[in-house]
């Protein structure tokens, strides 16, 4: 036979602690019981490994290392940020109280109170896993889907909840089921990216229905939009109304502009014929492709304003009729098209 390297040796005794550490604990796994089961002297493991303290610290950082790359791999095959945050919750949650990821695990930060060299590892591995969940996160608010302004603060309160919950839930019969600990876990992760739960508890529905109701997310980031642009024009703000829209934006006010140049020109010149103006749009309602990054809205507007020209006070009621894009992650107005319903000057 072919005699393995020192690579692969340390490999097999790596593997072969974890599954004494399983059965016996870390506390009560000696050198000899390694041995035993490989077959060989406690000389050789001894020849790859210091001491136990060393061979017990990489044996968990082997098997660690292992189980978040598999999650990992597994959590970026999904379709949508949704599901990736639902298939991170799946992967975190012990399978039962004889999950043998979370009995390394639990048993490994109990190891860590008294070998440094196991907390040192213990330490970057949890870290590890708030930073896949933190990257999940960070990815949902790229493409819209989430609304966090902390990623990595939600993701380490998430991985707390988990793990402690998991605890509770691998060391304690009938305090609760696996279906309420993923319950809760999935009630916690909404909050922490602006969702709804139902949106984790279907993790087979598509995360982004076709020309259907916005999510959440994009309702509340829809009509921000459509506010902030109601104050540009109160505060006659041209910056902030410039930002608002995309490149090749079409307008159409009763005249109409195409190209966010000639939108401007066309905005600076209406809203800069009045003294004052107050823009309210009371009533929005949407319809969304999530996956194009697309969206229609309906938007009922009023205002009232008083000319530079003549001093007269005035006042509109009218719809706009709007095309919305999304942009890395922001919504613009792409066209909008006043329709008129009374107005009074």
């Amino acid at each position: 036979m072919k005699k393995p390297t020192v690579e692969e040796r340390r490999n097999e005794i790596l593997e072969v602690t974890c599954e004494v550490v399983i059965e016996r604990g870390f506390a009560a796994t000696r050198i000899a019981d390694v041995a035993k089961r490989l077959g060989v002297s406690s000389s050789l493991i001894h020849y790859h490994f210091d001491s136990k303290e060393q061979l017990l610290a990489e044996a968990f950082a082997h098997y660690a290392r292992k189980d978040l790359a598999e999650m990992e791999a597994e959590i970026q095959s999904a379709p949508s940020a949704v599901e990736q945050l639902d298939r991170a919750i799946q992967n975190y949650v012990p399978e039962g109280s004889d999950d043998v990821e979370w009995m390394l695990w639990i048993d490994g930060w109990g190891e860590a109170l008294r070998n440094p060299m196991m907390r040192r590892i213990s330490q970057e591995l949890d870290e590890q896993s708030a930073e896949l969940l933190a990257r999940v996160i960070t990815n949902g608010v790229a493409r819209g889907e989430f609304v966090c302004d902390d990623p990595a603060a939600a993701a380490t309160r998430l991985t707390a909840v988990v793990d402690g919950l998991a605890v509770q839930f691998a060391a304690h019969d009938e305090m609760m089921t696996r279906d309420q600990l993923i319950d809760h876990v999935r009630t916690l992760a909404a909050w922490e990216v602006g969702l709804e739960p139902s949106a984790l508890r279907e993790p087979g529905r598509p995360a982004r229905p076709s020309a259907s109701g916005p999510s959440p997310i994009t309702d509340t980031a829809l009509r921000q939009l459509i506010a902030r642009y109601s104050d540009s024009v109160i505060r006659h703000d041209y910056d902030a109304c410039r930002v608002l829209w995309t490149k090749d934006a079409y307008w159409d006010m009763g005249e109409t502009a195409q190209g966010l140049d000639a939108i401007m020109a066309l905005w600076d010149e209406k809203v800069g014929s009045l003294s004052w103006v107050v823009q309210t749009a009371p009533n929005a309602v949407f319809e969304v492709d999530e996956e194009a990054g697309t969206a229609i809205g309906r938007v009922t507007v009023q205002e009232q304003y008083q000319r530079k020209s003549n001093g007269k006070i005035g006042s509109f009621v009218g719809m706009y009729h709007d095309k919305y894009v999304r942009q890395d992650g922001t919504w613009l107005f792409a066209e909008r098209i006043m329709q008129r319903i009374h107005q009074f000057t």
